[in-house]
């Protein structure tokens, strides 16, 4: 192919200095897809010449395309006297059927962050994993699949309303007509195809968002090539640190000019969540709306972004539990302000009370003697957590045992009897949200009102 590899390096800047000089005849970005496509980009740039993208540019998705397919394209040489770059998004030999419970969550952060078509490829992704066929797939109906199977393309049991979700993105694949690839062992086709030579000049480009590196493809790609993993510092909840935070700020900010004050930077902090492409598409809306203003305020945050870490729904709910009027409704206000809708704002609290009324059940049974307001976090996490029973902890949504330790916090301000009664009247709101015409927001704050008094 195009020589012995340069010096490997996981820093961005220095694998696109390194290609200047000399180009590695594969590289595997590894991380964030916001990230390795970026990278992926910027070495295409130095590359290929624009005017000949056309003929010495591919891309293809590994999810769904055979690589014996792409393989055959590569030993066709580039055109013009310049060589081919082929690019392989989110290969899915490199990924370990051990993996599946990670894609999975991220799946399903994708479709409710309404990020429906990088959804519909991880379930490519987690079908070619389990070994299914496109006449699997589409015949397949999630809700009455036994649990075998959902554990064998999930990792673990179909959640509450997530078959749902998964019925409506494989409906999006076939529509789109997008296939589940073969998993034949295509890494052997690759370590073969590498160890002949026949690329010539062909550079391939793998970029994945979750890579095996016990899988012997892998450690021949890092062998002979380029690997960088590009990832994000996370909080044990999952949630992004505050540094790799302001690194995203820094970089965003700084390339569109404007600076943020310090009141912006902590409310964005509190409102990042943990999903670093959404939050990076939050903060380029951030800058279009300062416009040509040389500060962010805090105030334009508050306006312009959402919460992304949702950290309103434990604040809400608290609010709800303390029967404090004032808190809940601030915060429903608010929420309506930022353009939150109303079916999603209903979801959320509604599961949200459904967990609470969980919370409550296990209060009354596995830690009826040990649990007290006075428990502390560290307490619960190494001595009360192990005595709840699977079943139990199933119910509580495969919750962080922080958020696991807020409810039940929350949960024991109020009784079972209250929470049913507010599961009812969820349900009234959602008939009435559907068929009046009256502005939902007055119904919200009825039912905070209602529970905050009762």
């Amino acid at each position: 192919m195009a020589g012995p590899p340069p010096k490997k390096s996981s820093n961005a800047a220095q694998i696109l200095r390194d290609a200047e000089k000399k180009r590695a005849p594969v590289y595997l970005f590894a991380g964030e897809p916001f990230q390795t496509e970026g990278l992926a980009r910027s070495l295409i740039d130095l590359l290929v010449p624009e005017n000949k993208r056309a003929v010495n540019l591919e891309m293809y998705d590994g999810r769904t395309a055979p690589l014996a397919a792409i393989l055959d394209s590569c030993r066709t040489v580039g055109l013009f006297g310049s060589g081919k770059v082929v690019w392989i998004r989110e290969p899915a030999f490199l990924v370990s059927s051990e993996k599946r419970t990670d894609v999975a969550e991220a799946m399903f952060s994708a479709w409710n962050a309404d990020r429906r078509k990088q959804a519909v490829e991880k379930l490519l992704l987690l079908a070619a994993l389990a070994g299914w066929d496109q006449n699997e797939l589409a015949s397949v109906s999630f809700p009455t699949l036994n649990k075998t199977k959902a554990k064998g393309l999930l990792g673990r049991d179909i959640g509450d309303g997530e078959a749902a979700a998964l019925d409506a993105m494989k409906a999006e694949a076939l529509d789109a007509g997008m296939n589940v690839a073969s998993q034949r062992d295509e890494g052997s086709l690759l370590e073969e195809f590498l160890a002949s030579g026949a690329a010539g000049d062909t550079v391939l480009i793998f970029t994945a968002q979750v890579v095996d590196r016990r899988k012997k493809v892998f450690k021949d790609l890092e062998k002979r090539g380029v690997f960088a993993e590009l990832t994000l510092e996370r909080e044990r909840s999952g949630a992004l640190t505050r540094n790799a935070v302001e690194a995203l700020i820094d970089d965003i900010t700084a390339r569109h000019g404007v600076r943020p004050s310090a009141g912006a930077r902590r409310l964005i902090a509190q409102r990042a969540g943990g999903d670093p492409a959404a939050l990076q598409i939050e903060l380029e809306k951030l800058c279009l709306y300062a416009g040509d203003a040389a500060t962010m305020e805090e105030a334009d945050v508050r306006d312009t972004m959402r919460d992304l870490a949702e950290s309103w729904v434990f604040d809400f709910t608290g609010a709800l539990a303390q029967r404090n009027t004032v808190k809940a409704l601030a915060l429903l206000r608010g929420l309506f302000a930022q353009g939150e809708p109303a079916l999603r704002l209903l979801s959320m609290i509604t599961r949200e009370v459904r967990i609470l009324l969980a919370a409550r059940e296990i209060l009354s049974t596995s830690l009826a003697r040990a649990w007290s307001q006075g428990t502390q976090y560290d307490r619960f996490r190494d001595s009360l957590l192990p005595q709840i029973p699977e079943e139990q902890r199933q119910m509580m949504a495969g919750a962080h045992p922080y958020v696991f330790y807020l409810a039940l916090q929350n949960a024991s301000r109020t009784s079972a009897a209250r929470l049913e009664r507010a599961l009812l009247e969820l349900h009234e709101l959602d008939v009435a949200l559907k068929s009046s015409r009256i502005d939902p927001q007055i119904h919200f704050e009825a039912f905070v009102m209602g529970f905050t008094s009762s």
